[in-house]
């Protein structure tokens, strides 16, 4: 499993707008996401995204034009800056 990680500084306002994008676009999750998270600590938002494996997230972003992340965030106002990270299941 992986993990797309999508963060941003906002407002309160700017990650419960946010929260609202992630929710009426759950129908349309690409294909491959397991579930999504969203973090906020401070200021800080991370929007997680955690894929089945790396080769459906990598088939994803070769068909995307911009990664789902990036779109809902830029939505609310923020441009995020993003990285894939390896998830280890426990169970």
């Amino acid at each position: 499993m992986v993990a797309a990680v999508f963060e941003a500084g906002m407002t309160p306002e700017q990650a419960r707008q946010l929260a609202q994008l992630m929710r009426e676009a759950r129908p349309t999750r690409p294909e491959g996401v397991v579930t999504a998270a969203l973090h906020v600590e401070d200021g800080v938002v991370r929007l997680v995204a955690y894929w089945r494996d790396r080769e459906a997230l990598q088939a994803y972003l070769e068909t995307a034009d911009v990664p789902r992340g990036v779109e809902l965030m830029r939505k609310v106002g923020v441009e995020p800056d993003w990285r894939v990270v390896d998830v280890l299941e426990l169970g």
